[in-house]
């Protein structure tokens, strides 16, 4: 099988840390509106093939508009349900960062693609990767974005994963990658034709004229975790985000500044 993963990329300058304790501050707050004060500029490590891209178009509209596949279509406390170009969305810039994490995670011994089959509901509630004993949860954001945003009802106060596939569990390592171009700007145009019969030819002529970028700004093990969620650094349901965003849910956060490097993950896994 030809390899969708991309090795175009520029070297990290970040330095190993040895897992030192980390500090994770608190977005600033000021009359229900939480500003991120932690921000780590985009920072291009490579680009996707166009094979890539294209496969996971293919994934996407197989998801949404396809009707081969299902994802939950409103968030764990939320409200607001997404429609499916909306999941197309958040699918495809979903699946591309788990490419973007493919290339930081491919020499290790138990690595393998990510899966572009399509499923119903639960099976993609599980971990992106698993390398041995670590089970490796890829978030995915906007270039601009800055924040690792986990919806509290799907986590108890031991850092274990509520919505998993058969029972709760535990991963060791959550990796936040931002992808460039912003896919919902891209696909604004289609925002007025919600209805199935979107053409994947258009998706596909549209996107493919654009060159796919990204970064990995780093990740959080599952410590972090307990003691961000031990620490309260929650943004409520109903909170405005950077005075824009009205959040749907209640989410646990983390900041990009606060992150630790990705090639300390690298340095960790491989050893």
């Amino acid at each position: 099988m030809l390899s969708l993963i991309s090795f175009t990329t520029t070297a990290s300058s970040r330095t190993i840390d040895c897992m030192a304790t980390k500090i994770f501050n608190p977005m600033s707050i000021a009359d229900g509106n939480y500003r991120v004060s932690k921000r780590a500029n985009f920072s291009k490590i490579g680009s996707f093939k166009a094979k890539t891209v294209s496969s996971v178009i293919d994934f996407a509209f197989n998801m949404t508009f396809g009707s081969k596949g299902e994802h939950r279509h409103s968030r764990s406390g939320g409200t607001i349900s997404r429609g499916n170009l909306e999941i197309f969305i958040n699918t495809f810039q979903g699946k591309l960062s788990e490419f973007a994490m493919a290339n930081v995670l491919y020499k290790h011994k138990d690595f393998k693609e990510p899966d572009l089959s399509t499923h119903g509901l639960g099976v993609w509630e599980d971990a992106d990767f698993q390398l041995g004993e670590n089970a490796i949860a890829v978030k995915s954001t906007k270039s601009y974005g800055n924040l690792i945003l986990l919806e509290s009802k799907d986590w108890d106060l031991q850092g274990k994963y509520l919505a998993s596939v058969s029972e709760p569990r535990i991963y060791s390592h959550i990796v936040l990658v931002r992808i460039k171009p912003d896919t919902e700007e891209v696909l604004r145009k289609f925002r007025a034709n919600m209805n199935p019969d979107v053409a994947l030819a258009e998706l596909r002529t549209l996107i493919m004229g654009l060159e796919w970028e990204y970064d990995i700004p780093g990740y959080i093990t599952n410590a972090d975790l307990i003691s961000i969620i031990k620490g309260n650094l929650l943004i409520p349901k109903g909170a405005l985000l950077n005075n824009a965003v009205k959040m749907d849910a209640e989410n646990y956060y983390v900041q990009a500044g606060d992150l630790r490097p990705i090639v300390e993950l690298s340095s960790e896994l491989m050893t």
